[in-house]
């Protein structure tokens, strides 16, 4: 017993030297922590969401114009391509696809950001270098929030449109999300 009593204080010197040495500082590492950690969480990643409803406004009136899946790969330069898989509007089960497109983009991660509903996610800007349709399509400044096997986008909200920093997206519907696809 008293062997045991003497190498308590070298476990704990070794416990707080470990500790310690895990900490890290709060200067300017954490911009560089905080695009680490979402690389290393989002790269190399595949998602989908299944078929909802593709709206706009129109008229003053919320109108569906198709049904779409969405499946998104992430790699490990933390470009995403996005498949949209069309389907017409009342084709509720996306059963039988008219035609898709490609878009790509870049993420580039932004410090951390509370939405609307009290939800901590990140400021994303996303840039897109390529669509199939040769749409030019602007950047979309808005918020990424990954929970677990969940990823959830920012959207529109009063003036925030996501159409310049400024405006950024605020809001994050917990109802539309890509769910992880796990090989």
């Amino acid at each position: 017993m008293g062997l045991q009593m003497k190498n308590i204080p070298i476990t704990i010197v070794l416990s707080s030297v470990f500790l310690f040495s895990c900490g890290g500082s709060e200067g300017g590492n954490s911009t560089e922590t905080l695009k680490s950690d979402s690389m290393t969480k989002l790269s190399n990643t595949y998602w989908e969401k299944g078929c909802s409803g593709y709206s706009k406004f129109s008229s003053d009136e919320f109108k569906t114009l198709w049904n779409t899946k969405i499946k998104l790969s992430i790699n490990s330069s933390l470009e995403g391509t996005y498949r949209t898989e069309y389907f017409h509007p009342n084709d509720e089960e996306c059963n039988s696809m008219m035609f898709d497109s490609f878009d790509i983009s870049k993420f580039e991660f932004k410090s951390k950001v509370i939405s609307d509903e009290s939800i901590e996610g990140r400021g994303l800007n996303e840039t897109f270098i390529f669509n199939s349709n040769n749409r030019d399509l602007p950047p979309i400044y808005t918020l990424i929030y990954l929970d677990s096997e969940k990823l959830y986008f920012g959207q529109r909200s009063g003036a925030h449109m996501g159409d310049l920093p400024e405006t950024r997206h605020s809001s994050i519907s917990l109802d539309d999300y890509f769910t992880q696809i796990l090989n």
